[in-house]
């Protein structure tokens, strides 16, 4: 969440009727703090500030602090303890213990996997009785301070169990992001833990000397211990087997511009006629070249003298090897592909690249096109938004939201039952009716009309009428993407073109992460048809069209396969009838 920067939005100080309101809040999600406890973190008479931030994922954060560090975050409706305020009070939330490997990981934005929690007994009660979706503090063995706050995947039951996989806490908040820098920037401490723990028997083969030095040396910074403890720990991991280190001798061997070139050319050599042209530039280069390039060498770009994909690309074309248009504003696409080029034709493949692509082409005969997409596709979480718009500001102002941000309904759901309470609106002897203020009134559009009260559904409606859509998609490891309009489903569409000749369509594809190309080369396969890839009208997306009526076959993929809601499709009632 705070891996990288937030925008400060506004910075307020907390006066006495918010700082009662944090109070409160804190008090209910907190229950084991203590009126001290309390005091001590929201005193009465110290100033604290308020700032009101967008994350990088387009979430809402109050942030509230106190004595140059914050000390508590609001997200929504759930309130987080910041690190500083866990290294105070390291009880206060159910933890989870890893191994200090796992820090570097999380410090780099990566979730907590469950095979990297330590199942021993004498730690398991400090997950309490920790259930899906509750908040959660993680900690290294061997140090009670914690170094991430969480949201819990799964259950204590789940992560008990033998062999569990998968992600098992999502890290919202860790040691050393961009909350933690906002503060003094005070480095990990070294809680000891509340019983001598023989770490040799717990962590294979830790150094002698690290665990001499956490046991009597508890003032030392945990960054030299976690240092030498890695060292010994890689050992362990089996990191340095012969062909892993074969792997990373060849990687030494290239710069990244040998890697990138590499990669375009073997990717022109053995795909080249199986591209289907035009194509994106963004989808050759991650569809193809990308794939072309072995894991091991991990190509980055932005790490070659290129810098950016359009300047290599432009320098491909200067060498005859490809063609690029700008087919839509904007939208560059390849058209088409030299392969009896001198360059190409010559190009005999690096041995690594030629071993890779092998392997690629031996799992693809051994797995049918549906399990691989299968396995390499989750649909998103989609929430729907709403804008802040001119007419409703007034409300929304009044709890530090401005025009322009994006909302839940169940903001807009807490925003107006607050302010229904706050000013006494709703009906004493009806609790369902609600007397509309000015402000309400100018939210629902009704200055000159003679309606005077509503339910609450029927307010809430109308205030949500006023607020222009918006929507957020969150990919697996990737950052949301949040954007304002509307939100339109995948469109299945089944059109007749000359000759009675029936074609498919489907558009919308890239607002979910469904790579176009992709999809239409395995429904060639799968259907037998002819397909093909171009951009929409507007320029903005790509459509996919295939021969003949699919639509029975696509509601299989989709539904079935991709596992997309039917929410989000439209068309699936074009299924042709069966022959008798």
């Amino acid at each position: 969440m705070f891996k990288k920067p937030h925008k400060v939005k506004s910075s307020t100080t907390v006066r006495g009727s918010e700082r009662r309101r944090l109070r409160g809040l804190v008090e209910a999600s907190f229950p084991n703090l203590s009126a001290n406890d309390i005091n001590t973190l929201i005193p009465n008479k110290s100033e604290m500030n308020q700032v009101k931030s967008m994350t990088h994922s387009g979430n809402i954060a109050m942030i509230y602090g106190c004595a140059q560090n914050p000390i508590f975050f609001q997200i929504e409706e759930r309130c987080y303890p910041s690190i500083y305020t866990l290294w105070m009070y390291p009880k206060l939330l159910p933890t989870v213990v890893t191994t200090n490997l796992v820090l570097e990981k999380i410090v780099n934005g990566a979730d907590l996997m469950a095979p990297g929690i330590i199942i021993e007994d004498y730690l398991i009660s400090e997950m309490g009785d920790l259930k899906v979706n509750d908040i959660c503090a993680v900690r290294i063995i061997g140090n009670k301070a914690p170094v991430a706050v969480g949201i819990a995947l799964l259950s204590k039951a789940d992560l008990c169990q033998d062999g569990i996989k998968g992600k098992g806490i999502s890290i919202i908040h860790c040691y050393k992001d961009n909350l933690w820098l906002s503060g003094d920037q005070t480095a990990l401490p070294l809680l000891p833990e509340d019983e001598p723990i023989d770490l040799a028997n717990k962590i294979e083969n830790m150094d002698l000397d690290a665990e001499t030095q956490l046991k009597n040396s508890p003032n030392e910074n945990l960054d030299v211990i976690l240092t030498e403890s890695e060292n010994q720990n890689s050992i362990n991991e089996n990191i340095t087997n012969e062909e892993e280190c074969i792997e990373k001798e060849t990687s030494l061997s290239y710069t990244m511009d040998e890697i990138l070139h590499h990669s375009f050319l073997t990717a022109v050599k053995v795909s080249g006629k199986k591209i289907t042209l035009p194509l994106l530039t963004s989808t050759f280069y991650s569809s193809y070249v990308i794939k072309s390039c072995p894991p091991a060498l991990n190509l980055d770009i932005k790490k070659t003298t290129h810098k950016k994909l359009s300047v290599f690309l432009k320098k491909m074309q200067k060498e005859g090897l490809i063609q690029i248009k700008e087919l839509s504003k904007g939208v560059e696409s390849i058209v088409s592909i030299s392969l009896e080029s001198d360059i190409i034709r010559t190009y005999r493949l690096e041995p690594l690249f030629k071993s890779h692509k092998e392997a690629v082409k031996e799992k693809c005969v051994e797995e049918p096109p549906t399990a691989n997409i299968q396995l390499n596709y989750k649909f998103p979480l989609v929430t729907e938004l709403y804008v802040i718009s001119a007419q409703v500001k007034t409300l929304f102002d009044k709890y530090k939201m401005k025009k322009g941000d994006t909302i839940p309904v169940s903001t807009v759901k807490e925003v107006l039952k607050r302010y229904i309470k706050d000013n006494s609106l709703q009906n004493e002897l009806n609790p369902r009716m609600v007397t509309l203020d000015p402000i309400l009134s100018d939210c629902v559009g009704k200055k000159g009309g003679n309606t005077c009260t509503m339910t609450w559904e029927q307010l809430q409606e109308a205030i949500v009428s006023n607020m222009p859509p918006a929507y957020q998609v969150e990919f697996e490891n990737k950052d949301s993407i949040v954007k304002k309009g509307k939100l339109e489903p995948i469109q299945v569409t089944v059109e007749t073109r000359t000759g009675n000749k029936k074609v498919t369509l489907i558009n919308n594809l890239d607002t979910y992460g469904i790579n176009p190309e992709k999809l239409a080369q395995h429904v060639q396969v799968a259907v037998a048809a002819s397909t093909s890839i171009m951009p929409t009208q507007n320029g903005k997306g790509i459509l996919v069209l295939i021969q003949g009526n699919q639509v029975r076959y696509l509601q299989k993929l989709f539904i079935e396969i991709f596992k997309v809601p039917r929410k989000y499709l439209q068309g699936l009632d074009n299924i042709p009838s069966k022959k008798k």
